[in-house]
């Protein structure tokens, strides 16, 4: 499965524009973030709970720090049950 979410954030608290975030989306974070821990890679913020879903933050080389996200909502490879029209009103 593969998801863009592109969101604006701010680079420190008094910077006006926002700049653009790419986020690393995964099913299972505790598993994605163990995984990549055993292969040497740099966890910068440990798995918190937001109310979105679920992130941490990895070093990617050459790209600088980057989130790791484990939504709790619906994602686009889930799509909303279709209901037969007569039960729409």
């Amino acid at each position: 499965m593969s998801e863009l979410g592109v969101h604006p954030t701010r680079a420190d608290g008094s910077q006006p524009q926002p700049l653009p975030e790419v986020t690393l989306m995964c099913d299972d974070i505790e598993q994605t973030v163990a995984d990549l821990a055993a292969r040497g890679a740099r966890i910068t913020q440990q798995v918190e709970t937001e109310s979105f879903g679920r992130t941490a933050r990895v070093v990617v080389p050459g790209a600088g720090d980057m989130p790791l996200y484990q939504p709790t909502h619906r994602t686009a490879d889930q799509p909303r049950p279709v209901r037969p029209l007569w039960m729409v009103r």
